[in-house]
């Protein structure tokens, strides 16, 4: 083999092992689990501060998942690292951020209240 077929083989090889080890973001599938779950953790750890539909002691948590309902892997972003967002309106979450897979199964679920509004869990 030439000296230039091997590089440009190796190249390529390495291109296509790049590509292929992207990882593929996704959140779990909504269950009954999942809801039992993500509604035990909102009410201890959101419902203080946050109403479904309307100002509390923070913004609404429907307001907030609506800016995220196209960005999901934003929202688990924001979850694992939460900064305030509107330190001249509301203080700042008094929260630990959230490990990845709880921040995931947040998400899922509070996009799932969004497009299901009377889904029986929904937070009040």
């Amino acid at each position: 083999m030439g000296k230039i077929f091997k590089i440009t083989l190796s190249i390529f090889v390495v291109l296509a092992t790049a590509l292929f080890a992207v990882e593929v973001f996704s959140l779990p599938k909504v269950t009954p689990e999942l809801k039992a779950g993500a509604q035990e953790y909102y009410n201890n750890e959101c419902k203080a501060c946050h109403r479904w539909g309307r100002k509390f002691a923070a913004p609404p948590m429907k307001e907030n998942v609506a800016q995220y309902a196209e960005k999901p892997e934003e929202m688990v972003k924001y979850l694992m690292h939460p900064t305030p967002k509107h330190p001249d309106i509301w203080p700042a979450m008094e929260i630990t951020p959230l490990t990845e897979d709880q921040a995931k199964m947040m998400t899922a679920w509070l996009l799932y209240i969004l497009d299901n509004p009377e889904d029986p869990g929904r937070p009040k």
